[in-house]
């Protein structure tokens, strides 16, 4: 049953204001085994609720977050982009001269091993921390340390009295999601050194509201950060945020630098001060924002599904590339499935078999676009919109792409 009411994760006052609606979906990386797995299929509201004295757009955890991540079919490795982006977060920390070679790095949600391979190359002490078993197995297959436990307080204590305190954390799309993100910063605390930093990036609200990035919204993702809502999380635990930076990832992300208070030696760089105001400024915290919002999105779904008709009637093949959990997001909310689409297709080979959750398309290795020959093919991953397209390129497909966000646009 949908719930009329909801408790702050954060603040733990009962909230009624929801930011978006978005229908009963199933979990966006719960991928179907085979087509008689579609009968168990269970779907949950996907419906975000807005703290106005947090400032934190936020999901309840219809699911357990140890049912969702304990198995994960994500491999950060896949991404050329994410490599490339992880690479010259390293380079950039180790110019920086903030470490020496005695510290110790640590990055929570660690995947298979991405970043942190770069460090050790580098000569520095490094631990992974990942709790998808099959994922950590990946990492330790590289000679990349990796602790298999969901990170909270109780577990920075074990992973303290194991390995010491940290100098460096490294926390990359992973504070969004946990369903309980005041013990997991509480994690972060005891774990930290004294003077030590510790780094989070997180997709920006600001810009899914600004370019229509409802397609991260799924039930993995239990928070919408902004700076405003991030700010006021880490100064319950006398943390300081002493810089900010854009950055590309994701359609548009925030990387925070967070040190302890009492570290005096840094100071806040006036980065800070510009993207606070320029949050506060931008109204996205206001409910006719917010109900502006909504409609942009009924506009998006029924341009998308008036064009795939339209291309169905002119007998043109249309398939998706990327079976993201972003682009379930999309697929479910517009009610597409393969009468729409024949296909998708994916690098990752642990999806390549399966079905999509909720849409049901097949997924098949990328391989099967130089037999099929799409005229148009979809692109659900937006953000590597790049990446994808140069690829296809390469092997001289002559194919029209599509993106729906921040609007339909097509290209050659």
């Amino acid at each position: 049953m949908e719930r009329k009411s909801y408790k702050c994760r954060v603040c733990k006052k009962i909230i009624k204001d929801y930011f978006c609606d978005l229908g009963y979906t199933p979990l966006a990386n719960s991928f179907l085994r085979n087509k008689r797995s579609i009968k168990s299929e269970k779907k949950y509201p996907l419906k975000v609720y807005y703290c106005k004295n947090c400032y934190l757009p936020q999901l309840p955890e219809h699911v357990k977050a140890k049912n969702i991540f304990s198995k994960y079919d994500y491999f950060s490795s896949y991404s050329e982009s994410w490599i490339k982006h992880s690479k010259s977060f390293v380079e950039k920390i180790i110019k920086k001269n903030i470490l020496n070679k005695n510290n110790k790095i640590c990055e929570v949600a660690s995947n298979d091993g991405y970043l942190l391979q770069f460090f050790k190359k580098k000569g520095y002490e490094v631990l992974g921390i990942e709790p998808a078993s099959n994922v950590a197995d990946v990492a330790i297959k590289k000679k990349i340390p990796t602790v298999k436990f969901f990170f909270g307080y109780k577990v920075a204590k074990k992973i303290k009295k194991t390995y010491g305190s940290q100098d460096l954390i490294i926390c990359n799309n992973v504070y969004a999601h946990v369903p309980d993100i005041l013990d997991f910063t509480k994690g972060l605390k005891e774990l930290i050194s004294k003077n030590g930093i510790i780094t989070i990036e997180f997709p920006h609200f600001l810009n899914l509201v600004k370019k229509n990035q409802f397609d991260t919204i799924y039930h993995e993702h239990f928070s919408y950060l902004s700076l405003h809502s991030t700010n006021k999380i880490l100064q319950k635990f006398d943390f300081e945020i002493f810089n900010v930076e854009k950055i590309n990832t994701h359609g548009g992300s925030l990387r925070i630098y967070i040190k302890n208070k009492t570290f005096k030696t840094i100071k806040i760089n006036k980065n800070f001060k510009r993207i606070y105001t320029e949050e506060k400024k931008s109204n996205i915290f206001k409910k006719s924002i917010m109900l502006k919002f909504s409609s942009k999105l009924e506009k998006i779904k029924k341009d998308f599904i008036n064009l795939l008709i339209n291309l169905k009637l002119e007998k043109k093949k249309v398939a998706a590339y990327g079976a993201a959990a972003k682009g379930n997001t999309f697929l479910n909310y517009c009610n597409i499935g393969s009468s729409l689409i024949d296909f998708v297709v994916d690098k990752n080979f642990s999806k390549v078999g399966k079905l999509l959750p909720g849409s049901h398309l097949k997924i098949f290795s990328v391989d099967k676009l130089k037999k099929y020959k799409p005229d148009y093919l979809v692109i659900l991953p937006w953000n590597i919109k790049k990446e994808i397209i140069r690829q296809i390129k390469i092997n001289e497909l002559k194919t029209k792409f599509i993106t729906a966000i921040p609007k339909i646009t097509i290209n050659n």
